[in-house]
């Protein structure tokens, strides 16, 4: 019989999660497979709403997969605590919903600036019975968190390195640790800004990076800490 969609998604899932540092422990030998099957099903309804508004340029199954879910998952490396993580600029809903389903015990929230977005993001959290421990909310992110404190907040792909310290600059006690998800080129991005931390008011960063399987590329991340002084 041949495979659906969903069914290519959990194979390549059940394949790869296995070598994501940190999930075994989180959900033991069986709960990787339940979690290869709760991803993949974000993954079917994430295409479905991409039918009626675009979210994502990508559909296949192993994209979805891969440049999706996997690279989502580089970031659990560099999260600390149990506390409220945020995805800025949440987009599709990547790394949001992904990190939310490897880590049961955290609350997460989306926030997306653009109204369409946002209402596909909470149709897709009430659809994948996610709700009330997941959350999307319509708002632009830098007034959100001044407003709302976290513990943790992740971006990928919202902007350059500079544009995100400098947009977060007066939020940044409101969050305890910012983790950017960034391409192969975040060395020289981040060297372009590395003078100017402390006026920006933060800390030399924690840099991580992983590989993505099938030849996805690399996921550099750069986790930055707000300086403590007032």
């Amino acid at each position: 019989m041949p495979e659906t969609f969903q069914d290519v998604i959990t194979d390549l899932l059940r394949q790869h999660l296995p070598q994501v540092p940190g999930l075994a422990e989180i959900h033991g030998g069986p709960g990787i497979e339940q979690l290869a099957r709760s991803l993949s099903s974000f993954c079917v309804a994430l295409a479905a709403a991409n039918e009626k508004i675009n979210l994502t340029g990508i559909v296949d199954p192993e994209g979805m997969a891969v440049r999706h879910v996997l690279d989502a998952l580089t970031a659990l490396p560099a999260l600390e605590g149990d506390g409220v993580l945020v995805d800025l600029g949440s987009g599709c809903g990547v790394p949001g919903i992904p990190l939310a389903l490897a880590l049961p015990r955290r609350q997460v929230v989306l926030v997306e600036s653009r109204e369409r977005k946002a209402a596909a993001l909470a149709a897709l959290v009430d659809e994948l019975g996610l709700s009330p421990r997941v959350s999307a909310v319509r708002a632009r992110g830098e007034l959100w968190l001044a407003e709302h404190p976290a513990d943790e907040v992740v971006t990928r792909a919202v902007g350059s390195i500079a544009d995100q310290l400098k947009l977060l600059r007066k939020a940044r006690h409101a969050f305890n640790r910012l983790v950017m998800l960034k391409g192969p080129g975040a060395d020289d991005e981040f060297s372009q800004v590395a003078d100017r931390l402390t006026e920006l008011g933060f800390e030399a960063p924690e840099r991580l990076s992983a590989d993505l399987p099938h030849g996805a590329g690399s996921r550099v991340l750069l986790a930055f800490e707000p300086t403590r002084k007032s």
